[in-house]
């Protein structure tokens, strides 16, 4: 299609506008501790660990996973989807919360596996991150 040929490949600069454009509208900018962002597309946690892996150059060891999930849904299968997708151990994930579904009980899930939060135990990254979007609102005004 005509949309898809503007864009022929996705550069490491790319990436990183991507990656910051994303966290401005999804990521956490309250806990000044870690890098957060939460999503339930698959898509999106896939695009953002690259983001923190090649862009952020972040350690294995500094991610964890935190999902959150349906009472009446599976979380020990949820717990293995998103580690596959994220590629970050199920060891290193927090305590799966599951919430109350009394209204979604009957309803069709859309969101079988929940929600993801990708955290990075990092002061530095969040802040190097939030300068990165100020700065990228300064150039888009």
């Amino acid at each position: 299609s005509l949309a898809q040929k503007d864009i022929r490949n996705i550069s490491q600069h790319d990436l990183r506008i991507i990656g910051l454009c994303l966290y401005w509208g999804e990521g956490g900018k309250t806990n000044h501790g870690a890098a957060r962002i939460s999503n339930s597309d698959p898509a999106i946690v896939t695009v953002m660990m690259r983001f923190f892996r090649e862009i952020c150059i972040v350690e294995e060891k500094k991610f964890r996973g935190h999902i959150h999930i349906h009472s009446h849904l599976d979380a020990k299968k949820a717990e293995k989807y998103w580690s596959q997708i994220s590629v970050i151990p199920q060891a290193q994930f927090f305590k799966t919360y599951t919430k109350p579904s009394l209204a979604s009980k009957n309803k069709k899930d859309n969101l079988p596996y929940g929600t993801f939060d990708i955290y990075v135990c990092s002061t530095k990254l969040f802040l190097q991150i939030i300068a990165q979007i100020e700065k990228i609102k300064k150039l888009t005004r």
